[in-house]
Order: C-alpha cells, then sequence, then structure tokens
C-alpha cells in the first residue's frame, strides 16, 4: 500500500501549551514507574513516553492547576494502561466486555477482588481522589461517562469480532462512544474548577454542541489513525464506513471524511454563537465551550506532533492544520 500521510484539517483555534509541562512530564513517568514498578511491561513505559500524554492534557488545559492535571493525567495514563491490557490478541468481545465492567465497578465504590490486576487497584486510588475533590453529582456523571465509554469499546470489538461493516449512521453512533469525549469533556469541569448543575448541562444546545465537538475529535482521529486501521478492513473507521456505504473509491472516502471534519469544525462555531444565555451560569458555561474548542486543537496538535497514528516518510511536512 502506498505511504498515508494525514490530511490537511480545518481547525481555526489557537494552540496553547502549559508553562509547566516540562516538569508535568517528568514528574508522570516518575509516578507511574513507581505505581506499577515490575508489574508494567518495559513495552508499556516506552509506548506511554511517546504519547506524551501531559503534553496533551498540557495543551488541553494551559492554565490550570497542576495538582489538578495530576489527577486527570493519572486517569488518562489509567485508562491508556487499561486499553493496552486488552488490546493483546485476538480476544473476545465477551472478555472486554467482562474487563471493562470490573473498572466500572471500581468507578462506583467497590473493591477489587484480591487477586485482581494491579491497574484495578491503582484505580481504586484514583477514584478516592476523585471523591475526595468533587461533589457526588459530578462523580455520578463522570462514571456514567465512563459507561458510555466502555460500552463502546465493547461494540467495537464485537464489530471487529463479527466482521461487520457498519452503514456510516450505526458508526457515527458507536464512535460517539468510543471515542471517550465523554469523559474528558466531563473532566473540564474537575481541572478547571467548576461545576455545572444537570438542567444546563442537559440544555439541547449545550447538549448538540458537545456532540458535534465530539464529532470533530473522532472524525480527526480516524483520519489520523487510519493508517493504523487499515490494517483491519473490518476495524471500525468513518473511512470505511464511507466507502462501503457510498461505493466510492478509498481516495474519495478520505476526501469526504475530511469535508465532514471540517463541517463538523463550522457547524460547531454556529451553534457556540447561538448558545442562549443561562443566567448565573454563563461564566461557566463560557469556561465549558473553551475547554471543548482547546480539545479539539489539542488533539489535532498532540497527534501530529507526537507522531499518534501517523505513517510518513522521514522529512514528510507535519503542518497539517488549516
Amino acid at each position: 500500500m502506498p505511504i498515508y500521510s494525514p490530511p490537511t484539517l480545518f481547525c481555526p483555534f489557537s494552540p496553547e501549551l502549559h508553562p509547566c509541562l516540562r516538569q508535568l512530564e517528568g514528574e508522570t513517568l516518575a509516578r507511574w514507574e513507581a505505581y506499577l514498578g515490575a508489574h508494567a511491561r518495559h513495552a508499556f513505559f516506552q509506548k506511554l513516553r511517546e504519547a506524551r500524554f501531559p503534553e496533551l492534557l498540557g495543551r488541553c488545559h494551559p492554565t490550570a492547576c497542576p495538582e489538578r492535571l495530576c489527577l486527570a493525567l493519572d486517569f488518562l495514563i489509567w485508562n491508556f494502561a487499561w486499553d493496552d491490557q486488552l488490546d493483546v490478541g485476538d480476544v473476545s468481545a465477551d472478555w472486554v466486555r467482562e474487563q471493562n465492567w470490573q473498572a466500572l465497578a471500581v468507578l462506583q465504590g467497590a473493591q477489587p477482588a484480591h487477586d485482581a490486576p494491579p491497574l484495578l487497584w491503582l484505580l481504586v486510588d484514583i477514584r478516592a481522589r476523585m471523591v475526595e475533590r468533587m461533589p457526588r453529582a459530578w462523580m455520578w456523571r463522570f462514571v456514567k461517562a465512563c459507561r458510555a465509554y466502555f460500552l463502546g469499546t465493547w461494540r467495537e470489538a464485537q464489530v471487529r469480532g463479527d466482521r461487520l461493516r457498519l452503514d456510516v449512521a450505526s458508526y457515527i453512533e458507536l464512535r460517539r462512544l468510543s471515542v471517550g469525549t465523554s469523559m474528558v469533556f466531563t473532566q473540564v469541569e474537575a481541572i478547571e474548577d467548576f461545576v455545572l448543575p444537570d438542567e444546563v448541562l442537559s440544555h439541547p444546545a449545550l447538549v448538540r454542541l458537545m456532540h458535534t465537538a465530539t464529532d470533530v475529535i473522532a472524525w480527526a482521529n480516524d483520519l489520523f489513525s487510519f493508517a493504523q486501521d487499515r490494517e483491519d478492513a473490518f476495524h471500525p473507521n468513518l473511512v470505511f464506513s464511507l466507502q462501503h456505504e457510498r461505493g466510492i473509491g478509498l481516495r474519495d472516502a478520505l476526501g469526504l471524511a475530511v469535508r465532514m471534519h471540517d463541517t463538523a469544525v463550522r457547524c460547531f462555531l454556529l451553534r457556540e454563537a447561538g448558545l442562549p444565555s443561562f443566567g448565573e451560569h454563563d461564566a461557566s458555561v463560557s469556561r465549558l465551550v473553551l475547554g471543548l474548542r482547546r480539545w479539539m486543537r489539542a488533539n489535532v496538535d498532540w497527534s501530529l506532533e507526537t507522531g499518534r497514528y501517523q505513517e510518513a516518510p522521514d522529512g514528510a511536512e507535519h503542518s497539517r492544520v488549516a
């Protein structure tokens, strides 16, 4: 197959970076080496260094308190390690579901079995730190967000295992779960130190805005990961669903996916401009919306700069943001 290089994507949001990024990176790696020690595979730590998750969150939250960023980083890396543990070959969807439901039980307050994997015991500690800092209503919403993500990863495993080709509508429904934005958008409140009431978060205009930001991130990720995903024609990816449903060639499907991404960005801008007033909560809503904008931009910059998902020749152009 010819070498694939990610296309240029429309992303008009300004890039930002936390001033304490290098300190966060060093402390995070040291902390995780202490957390897992001999239990961790060397390959995992190499992948962790290359992933540069502190840079991702440092771009998403450039002014946040380092202590709050550390907790969010620990959960982000925990999720990365958990997915890495599940991605160990030809495992069944039922096994993925069982593992995910064990993690969900811990997030709901259950204690793992005495012989449970170290990552589950680590999640007990992460959850305790969250409960200490955040109100019960927020924690319930976060657990609900994690449940949606776990459901999405299980359903993706079903699709791969059953060798299914999803139509576009079915794929969008699945991808909105498996992309994980439900978790990170909920964490914006925890990291930026505000909490919105459920009646504001459930307002249709705000729900639509978050769905649109989710689509932007999902379509960008599908385009960035396409080089890897095409190794398995049944791996869920927007490009494959477009190609299958519309009976078009690969180049046309890729171009259409780019246009869908760029259209979603413009739709976000229009919906943001049309948000109603939320009275006393306007300032907090603005902070949430800023968090969505930062996540869309950070996801693109981090994906390109870390080389995550990329398959490009040496010296290839990496400035792919319009």
